[in-house]
């Protein structure tokens, strides 16, 4: 059984519920990722702030320096433990249509794990094992990740 707390990214990239939405979307861009973790002072993990609210806002024409986290950020974050199942993971990234889910243990944020990570251990471990379990979940996240329209 692959683990959570072997694939996930143990670099968290977080920002506070009052700083900015322009701080949140530079620290994504400076450090590659595709979400933030929004921490109260006290390191706890009170939201979460992706991509795709970065593109909501730009729709609805916000200005990204006027816009504090806590006004934006979504507040209830579903969260995995370092100890769970890679399999399990990914089947809720795709029944729930996210594409990162805060590892956390207690009240502590340890990373971020994301669906390219999931999906990297899942397509090794089918070609590895040729393990059934494995497969459904890389074709059900495959199945509910958005099309993209390339031309």
């Amino acid at each position: 059984m692959a683990r959570i707390a072997d694939v996930m990214s143990l670099r968290l990239v977080s920002v506070r519920p009052d700083e900015s939405v322009q701080l949140a979307i530079s620290r994504m861009l400076e450090e590659n990722v595709g979400s933030v973790a929004v921490c109260d002072e006290s390191q706890r993990l009170v939201g979460i702030f992706t991509e795709r609210d970065v593109l909501r806002l730009a729709g609805e024409g916000a200005g990204w320096s006027d816009v504090r986290m806590a006004d934006v950020m979504t507040r209830r974050v579903l969260t995995v433990s370092p100890d769970d199942d890679i399999v399990a993971a990914a089947s809720l990234m795709g029944e729930r249509r996210i594409r990162h889910v805060p590892v956390v243990e207690g009240e502590n944020v340890l990373g971020i794990v994301g669906m390219r990570d999931v999906m990297r251990t899942l397509v090794e471990r089918l070609f590895r094992e040729q393990d059934p379990q494995a497969r459904e979940a890389a074709r059900e996240l495959l199945q509910r990740a958005p099309s993209s329209t390339a031309s």
